[in-house]
């Protein structure tokens, strides 16, 4: 029994340990920590379900990733083929690939570009809670900086081998740098500012727009401060700010001016997308191929001039088509994203939408709270001040630009930004300016209508949310039949998959593909209509390769695997049954199904082949089990000697492949593979970089040794 003396001191310690906590959690660094902890693990879990990869990208991606690595090995810096891009991006994807390329492997490289995306995005945490906290208050910081933390757009950003990783960094660091200026006066903070925004510039080049922006920003700040000189001191404060952002971005400026002869602050993008979207192919419905056509025609060179002229002479003749789309394009930004391209798009295009589902769902209820609730931070009083003219500024101009060419979410990050930045605000004190609605509440509430009217009549919501969830209930429901081998479960839930979603072409792909493994290949080709993906052409390749059509295969698979945007192969492996084969010649398109860990098929006169790029499997699903004195045959060629594993039921065979000529290479199954109906072949070498051993050779792939045919006999 305790005394009735000691009890006050139990209480009086229970008290003490109990305020230390309190105290501990009032802490921002301890929430801010827990939430990078969080943001760090939403990011790590997205990259390890995310597919994409652009060294197998024809777009964007693949581009940069391309120019990057050239930059990388040969220090010369090449444009776009058919415009001039912004450089920032590739300078720092270049500088991580050269690391990879120290280590042998330029996926090494793309690993690290992720890893600082990754970086950056977590800095944004700390960073978006200090600019809200000094614009707003603490309330507002954490809010904000939630929204920085499990917003999927926030999560999948740093997975993109894209500019606009670097781009939303630098944006939002030269705000808070901005914000760090009016609150204390320091020059360096102007300068930092000046700076990281003509950073944003060099990866997305709105951000010379947002100089302008900034100028305003500045110029209405140094004008309330200053009650004498006030002149003087703008005067000041602007050569401060612009004159780091000219210097960062006049060398590129100078260089597009000495090569083309033309004045390109940094890029000719806006120009010629403006250009497309208002040219006469795309006006009278030939498609944006044909203006591209156009444009290719003309030398790089030539090519600003050529569309300001054509800009100017539709300015003249038909300045309607600059407007043709205006309402259609800005219905299109407030839509709710995620639910957009999980339910709505015909396709996933590779992207993990299955796996974050719940976090998207959550995403765009967040994103939906933080815009409805901006205006009316918009109309209140805070401490914001000249801010509010930059904010605007850059959702205007942001709305402006996709309005006249297209909408991507990744060009509205501006808009999303500042609106969650202000929708945080308003959020955090919703409770004190819903009591008191005075006339700026009900502006903002009106405003917040509207937003609500344009986001919910975008598209029948409900009926979509219904639908997908039957698709996607049907789309369960296959995958259980055929973890049990229910063919006519299967079949059954395939077709209550697009009987939910017609339009769904994944799921016409997921069912012709099925179809295809029961060898009922005219009702496969009948299922998987006309819509073209990269994974649909997948599945036409080898149903024209069943069907014995190997030219239109070839055509297809050829296509998917350059194009495709993720690694084909081992998609091909884990998707395909192919057709019975005791010999399989590779690097001929027709071997997509067979082989991993290859590079893409090459050709030396009539001889096709593939190198091998350190580790691959090669699979034989042969007509006959073996009988057990079969013999393997390789057919091999290296540039030296090199030596080669190769690992056939659990059995390990060691040789050298020595240069010159093709030679064949036999070794006796093991007696372990005897019976075997398939045989899996495990091939491993040591890579080398070609740029590193042939001088003048620019080739950066990690290679081992050429394997033209390999066969059993």
């Amino acid at each position: 029994m305790v005394s009735s003396s000691t009890r006050p001191l139990a209480t009086e310690k229970h008290r003490s340990q109990t305020v230390k906590l309190a105290h501990i959690a009032r802490r921002p660094a301890i929430w801010l920590g827990a939430l990078m902890i969080i943001g760090l693990g939403l990011r790590l879990w997205f990259l390890s379900v995310n597919q994409i990869d652009p060294r197998f990208s024809a777009a964007d991606d693949g581009d940069y990733y391309l120019r990057a690595l050239q930059f990388a090995v040969t220090s010369e810096y090449q444009d776009n083929s058919w415009l001039v891009r912004p450089p920032g991006h590739i300078f720092f994807f270049a500088a991580l690939l050269r690391i990879g390329l120290i280590f042998g492997d330029p996926a090494i490289g793309i690993a690290l570009i992720r890893v600082a995306q990754v970086v950056m995005s977590l800095a944004l945490i700390p960073l978006g809670y200090d600019l809200a906290r000094r614009l707003f208050d603490r309330r507002t910081g954490f809010i904000f900086a939630l929204i920085l933390t499990v917003w999927l757009p926030m999560v999948e950003l740093p997975a993109l081998i894209l500019s606009e990783p670097l781009f939303f960094y630098m944006l939002v660091t030269h705000v808070w740098m901005l914000v760090r200026w009016r609150d204390d006066r320091r020059a360096g903070w102007l300068i930092g500012a000046g700076i990281t925004l003509a950073l944003a510039a060099l990866a997305r080049s709105p951000g010379l727009y947002g100089a302008l922006f900034a100028a305003l920003v500045i110029v209405v700040i140094a004008w309330q401060s200053a009650t004498q000189r006030r002149f003087q001191r703008i005067v000041t404060a602007l050569v401060t700010f612009s004159l780091p952002f000219i210097l960062t971005i006049a060398p590129w400026t100078i260089r597009n001016y000495l090569l083309y002869q033309d004045i390109i602050l940094v890029d000719s993008l806006g120009p010629v997308n403006l250009w497309i979207a208002m040219s006469d192919a795309v006006h009278e419905g030939r498609g944006e191929g044909e203006a591209k056509g156009i444009l290719l025609a003309v030398p790089q060179a030539e090519r600003q001039r050529f569309v300001s002229a054509e800009l100017r002479r539709i300015a003249q003749t038909e300045p309607e088509r600059f407007v043709r789309n205006f309402w259609s394009h800005f219905q299109h930004i407030w839509k709710a994203q995620f639910i957009e391209d999980f339910l709505v798009k015909a396709s996933f295009f590779t992207r993990p939408l299955r796996e974050v589902w719940l976090l998207g769902i959550v995403g765009d209820l967040i994103w939906l709270a933080f815009t409805l609730a901006a205006p009316v931070a918009f109309c209140l009083r805070w401490r914001d001040g000249a801010f509010r003219l930059l904010a605007l500024g850059w959702i205007g101009y942001t709305c402006l630009m996709v309005m006249l060419i297209h909408v991507e979410l990744r060009y509205l990050l501006p808009i999303w930004f500042w609106l969650a930045l202000y929708g945080a605000a308003a959020i955090a004190h919703s409770s004190h300016w819903l009591r008191r609605p005075g006339w700026p509440v009900l502006a903002g509430l009106a405003v917040s209508c509207g937003l609500a009217v344009l986001i919910f009549s975008y598209c029948n919501y409900p009926q979509i949310m219904r639908n997908g969830l039957a698709r996607e209930q049907a789309w369960i429901a296959a995958q259980q039949a055929l973890a049990r081998n229910d063919v006519v479960a299967t079949e059954q839930a395939l077709r209550a998959m697009l009987s939910a979603d017609p339009d769904f072409a994944d799921g016409q792909v997921e069912f012709a593909r099925w179809l295809l493994t029961q060898g009922r290949y005219d009702e496969a080709w009948q299922v998987i209509g006309d819509y073209q993906t990269h994974r649909g052409n997948l599945v036409r390749g080898a149903l024209a390769r069943a069907q014995g059509d190997m030219e239109t295969a070839a055509v297809y698979l050829r296509d998917t695997e350059e194009r495709a945007g993720e690694d084909v192969q081992r998609l091909a492996w884990a998707w395909l049954k192919p057709s019975p084969i005791t010999a399989l010649t590779l690097g001929n398109d027709l071997d997509l199904g067979y082989l991993h860990g290859f590079a893409f098929g090459e050709r030396a006169g009539e001889v096709t082949f593939r190198w091998l790029q350190g580790q691959g499997m090669i699979r034989l699903p042969l007509p006959e089990p073996l009988a057990g004195d079969e013999i393997l045959m390789l057919r091999l060629a290296a540039p030296e000697p090199t030596p080669l594993t190769v690992i056939i039921a659990e059995q390990h065979y060691n040789l050298t492949v020595t240069p010159g000529d093709w030679r064949v290479y036999r070794l006796p199954l093991p007696a372990q593979a005897h019976g075997l109906q398939e045989v899996t072949i495990e091939l491993r070498a040591p890579t080398f970089l070609p740029f590193q051993r042939y001088p003048g050779n620019p080739d950066a792939r990690p290679l081992s040794v050429m394997v033209q045919r390999i066969s059993i006999r």
